[in-house]
């Protein structure tokens, strides 16, 4: 019920394709499906420009088993070990890699949970990967660094009138679907005021 009221989680992408990202990140997150391969990977950024959605994306493409768990709720070292241990030693429907995609990681104890996880990824590294998120990545320590491949979500002066236009075309097409009456020129007004944070815009529409 939450995830259909929450048009950010309705109109999540499945696939790629779908996303609004600079091409250079698109077209690498396409290589990874392609390749049916998915790395460890530290994807970081400002809010909401679409960091979770891609490893989703991705993950739903290649038909992948996963799991979400959120740094900054479920941070403890406990129920790190706990969910993540207890999914990566069951088996996988999908046949495949499963994946852990955890999100906020810069939340986690840089003394503590940060180091623990560095231990989970090699324990569990030949049936599960993993995907970090986060907004700030002096805030992850080295070793998780070093163990991951590291993207920054920023977009290019070049591109960001594509996405911002790419912001607006979403936007509007996710109105006209819920049957709302809008104003472009409004509509381009939040997404000048918010951008790039897409998932801000799309809970003040």
């Amino acid at each position: 019920m939450q995830e259909e009221f929450l048009w950010v989680e309705k109109y999540r992408p499945k696939n790629v394709n779908d996303t609004i990202l600079p091409d250079t990140l698109k077209q690498t997150f396409q290589q990874f499906v392609e390749q049916d391969n998915v790395p460890n990977l530290l994807l970081t950024g400002r809010a909401g420009v679409g960091k979770t959605t891609i490893a989703k994306a991705m993950l739903e493409q290649i038909g992948a088993d996963y799991i979400t768990i959120n740094g900054s709720m479920n941070g403890n070292i406990d129920t790190l070990r706990t969910e993540i241990s207890s999914f990566a030693s069951s088996v996988s429907f999908s046949g495949g890699r499963k994946y852990v995609i955890l999100d906020e990681a810069d939340y986690l104890n840089p003394n503590s949970t940060q180091p623990a996880l560095r231990n989970f990824m090699e324990e569990f590294s030949k049936n599960c990967g993993f995907i970090l998120t986060c907004n700030f990545k002096n805030r992850i320590i080295e070793p998780l660094h070093s163990r991951c491949s590291v993207y920054e979500f920023g977009i290019p002066n070049s591109e960001k009138p594509a996405i911002a236009g790419g912001i607006f075309k979403r936007v509007t097409d996710i109105l006209t679907k819920e049957n709302i009456t809008y104003e472009k020129p409004i509509i381009a007004e939040l997404v000048q005021k918010y951008f790039p944070d897409f998932r801000r815009i799309l809970n003040e529409c």
